[in-house]
């Protein structure tokens, strides 16, 4: 595992858009990358999508998304619209390059996916309370589950997720708009990719960082199963790397 430690939230995004830039300048005839719909990731992004937009040569570069939901009305998942609005507008990615979860075939994705030649790399934040991707503690049966479904209504904290997207996301205060489940890839999936970086800042996320990377493994804290990833990169601001600045030296 490599930490990458920078002054602030400016260079955090600069080194983000130089890592994912080094995985897009590859020679393989196809690099298939994940990416997250969080808001750490959105001043990396439109850096990147500087260096992509309407490059002929990173047209063999694959999108997929790893979480999603539809509200009642909404003909677009909110995760989609949320990368569409922060990265794949600005960067003028081809529809076909970019790979939707959706009702249809979310119980073949795992296999595409490996066909396809596998995930090349996963772009994550971390939630507080240690999710990755839609993967809630107490949301999944065991870390060898791939893409699956996740109840609305599973834990007070997926609850109160939703209804905060429809009021922030959607201007919408009708919870009846709100979907019975939602989509995301599982531990097994991102387990699977070749390389994972971690982007985290701000105080906010010291402690996150320290049971992240440095407590025991546990689906309490479901991130943690990543400890045990062979090609890791978390890439901090000091002040999220506050309490781990003494374990990385």
């Amino acid at each position: 595992m490599r930490f990458i430690v920078t002054k602030d939230y400016q260079e955090l995004s600069q080194v983000m858009a130089q890592l994912m830039l080094k995985h897009m300048h590859s020679t393989k005839k196809r690099v298939n990358i994940a990416i997250t719909t969080g808001e750490t990731p959105v001043e990396g992004y439109k850096l990147l999508a500087a260096q992509t937009r309407d490059k002929a040569y990173f047209n063999h570069v694959h999108y997929y998304i790893f979480d999603e939901f539809w509200y009642k009305d909404d003909p677009v998942g909110i995760c989609r619209a949320s990368l569409d609005r922060k990265y794949f507008n600005l960067a003028n990615v081809a529809d076909d390059h970019i790979h939707n979860l959706t009702e249809v075939n979310k119980d073949r994705v795992d296999n595409e996916i490996k066909q396809d030649g596998g995930l090349d790399l996963v772009l994550m934040g971390i939630g507080t309370n240690g999710h990755f991707c839609g993967n809630q503690p107490q949301t999944f049966k065991s870390w060898d589950e791939g893409v699956h479904t996740i109840d609305a209504h599973a834990t007070k904290v997926i609850e109160d997720l939703m209804v905060q997207l429809l009021h922030e996301d959607l201007n919408s205060d009708d919870e009846t708009r709100i979907p019975e489940h939602y989509i995301t890839m599982g531990p097994k999936t991102i387990m699977a990719a070749n390389s994972i970086v971690f982007i985290l800042s701000g105080k906010a996320k010291a402690e996150t960082a320290r049971k992240a990377f440095f407590e025991p493994i546990t689906q309490d804290f479901p991130v943690s199963i990543f400890q045990l990833h062979q090609d890791v990169t978390v890439i901090l601001d000091r002040e999220a790397a506050s309490e781990i600045i003494d374990k990385i030296k």
